[in-house]
């Protein structure tokens, strides 16, 4: 269910006609409405991550610009690429479960499992970590961002390929983040929370002190870099709950680990493009092998997932290399684990 907090996803052809009718200016773009305090669609309207000293965003994008991300996300939907590299962590002060889940991907109780530790037991110091980590991508697109709520990861893409891959926590079953394509269209370094009245009211329900803005440092919950979306009230961005990466924690945006979020405002320019997808069954052929991984329908959209594994087993041809009751077991599990289903 999507609470009413402002995040949504607006119709492209009225964001392209929007971003139109935007003027450039020494600090980037302009519209009509981001006048005298007044906050319009470019200036940051429900989740409120601005440079204190600006109320315009800053960064340029050009209509053309983004009618051309448009054009970049069209490419094919069904991928069935997988990532597959051996991870080998030390551990550093500070970490527990929730941190190192957040780090590696996975959860903790299946990192515990492959290196032989309890779970609930106290991690040490200096502790190397190994664990075998697939992941299968959902979509791939030529240039930009593909975003999988299911198994909150952050896909970057370059001239077609897979640049890299990152971990975020997304928007809480409550508060969903929205689906749908967008672009970036702007960045902050240190920004202001302005809390949406949305949450002033969770605030006061919970009896919480009800705070109406949050200052750039330690307290504020964006952490020091704002990634904004151009779909109303998301973005991407650091966070002072490090804990809460990997989980489904937020009020609708996309928190990243603060060395994350940091790099990606350096290397994602103003214009890039990128969608959010909801795909929490995903399949894959390597090697001649054919893998299945599936997460729980944390949004409550409905799936189908064993019409959905049988539909991707059919693009890929692999209906008969398949053992079925692999896929059944690896269904019922809904655990996120990249599972060898072939024959």
């Amino acid at each position: 269910m999507r609470r009413p907090c402002g995040c949504f996803r607006h119709d492209l052809m009225e964001k392209a006609e929007l971003i139109a009718n935007c003027r450039r200016t020494p600090d980037g773009l302009s519209h009509p409405s981001i006048r005298r305090g007044k906050r319009g669609l470019f200036d940051f309207p429900i989740a409120g991550a601005v440079p204190r000293r600006v109320r315009r965003v800053k960064g340029t994008i050009s209509s053309g610009v983004f009618l051309l991300s448009l054009v970049l996300l069209q490419s094919h939907a069904f991928c069935g690429e997988m990532i597959e590299k051996t991870i080998e962590y030390r551990t550093v002060p500070g970490d527990y479960g929730a941190i190192i889940s957040g780090k590696l991907g996975m959860s903790w109780d299946q990192i515990a499992r492959d290196n032989g530790i309890d779970p609930a037991a106290v991690i040490e110091r200096g502790r190397i970590l190994r664990v075998r980590f697939r992941r299968i991508v959902p979509e791939m697109i030529e240039n930009g961002l593909v975003i999988n709520i299911p198994d909150r990861t952050l896909y970057r893409f370059e001239a077609g390929r897979l640049k890299d891959d990152y971990f975020i926590s997304a928007g809480r079953p409550t508060w969903q983040t929205p689906l749908g394509d967008f672009v970036i269209t702007a960045k902050a370094k240190d920004p202001t929370w302005f809390v949406p009245p949305s949450i002033q009211k969770e605030m006061e329900a919970e009896g919480k002190e009800v705070v109406v803005e949050v200052p750039p440092g330690s307290d504020n919950p964006l952490g020091k870099y704002w990634l904004q979306l151009s779909i109303k009230g998301v973005g991407l961005h650091g966070t002072n709950a490090p804990q809460s990466i990997y989980k489904f924690r937020s009020h609708g945006c996309m928190r990243l680990r603060p060395e994350i979020a940091e790099f990606l405002y350096r290397h994602l320019p103003v214009g890039t493009p990128g969608r959010i997808i909801y795909k929490p069954v995903k399949m894959a052929k390597k090697d001649g092998r054919v893998f299945l991984e599936v997460y729980r329908d944390f949004y409550k959209m409905g799936i189908d997932y064993e019409a959905e594994a049988g539909r991707l087993a059919k693009e890929l041809n692999a209906t008969n290399a398949i053992d079925w009751s692999k896929v059944r077991e690896a269904l019922a599990k809904k655990d996120g684990i990249a599972r060898d289903v072939s024959r």
